[in-house]
């Protein structure tokens, strides 16, 4: 389905481009230093409009591919997300212990605890992983649980999610999170491909200590 907006925006082209034409003509016809100004400033606006915009092309998919979510290893994983929720408000901690039956990182904000359990594996998550997590709601005390995937969940598991009100987070989700969190790190968009590989050794070097 076509979007009336930019419908109406083609319809309106012509006139803008023939009132630029008219305008640019009469300049030219007055004073060429001034046609030369204007005509200077049109372009540049026009090569800055579309850099802007093929950068945002650029930085939807930019993330995910330099961090080479899939294949990290799963601390570097958990690490990862820690700024991404503090960039939420939280206040983050990582569990000490590896252990199977434990959240990855657990979240604090306004009295409100949350539990988050990191799974990367290139399948679906499925129903039963959900209920694991579920689990372990009790044994922390926590108001919310989250379960954050570099894949998707399977439609049962996410029945599941919706009926004991936990958050998933699939890869969609992971790539926008990262996308916002680099944006707000970035002066400019000419240097999140920098800022992307700094924050990838940056979170390498955390999984490490």
């Amino acid at each position: 389905m076509k979007n009336p907006k930019r419908k109406k925006h083609n319809s309106l082209l012509p006139i803008y481009l023939f009132l630029t034409t008219y305008i640019l003509v009469h300049l030219y016809n007055y004073s060429f230093t001034i046609f030369g100004f204007v005509l200077a400033a049109i372009l540049s606006t026009l090569g800055i409009t579309n850099l802007l915009k093929t950068s945002k092309w650029i930085s939807r998919h930019l993330s995910s591919e330099l961090l080479n979510i899939d294949e990290i290893p799963d601390r570097e994983f958990q690490q990862l997300l820690v700024p991404l929720f503090q960039k939420q408000g939280y206040s983050v901690s990582r569990t000490k212990v590896n252990r199977k039956a434990q959240p990855d990182l657990i979240l604090r904000k306004k009295g409100l605890k949350a539990i988050v359990v990191a799974k990367r594996q290139t399948n679906q998550v499925s129903a039963n992983f959900v209920h694991d997590v579920l689990a372990l709601k009790p044994n922390y005390q926590a108001r919310r649980v989250i379960i954050v995937t570099n894949s998707q969940f399977t439609k049962s598991a996410k029945r599941i999610a919706r009926a004991n009100k936990i958050t998933l987070i699939d890869r969609d989700s992971l790539d926008a999170m990262l996308d916002a969190y680099l944006e707000q790190k970035k002066s400019h968009r000419f240097i999140q491909r920098v800022r992307t590989l700094l924050i990838k050794d940056e979170v390498k070097r955390e999984a490490q200590e």
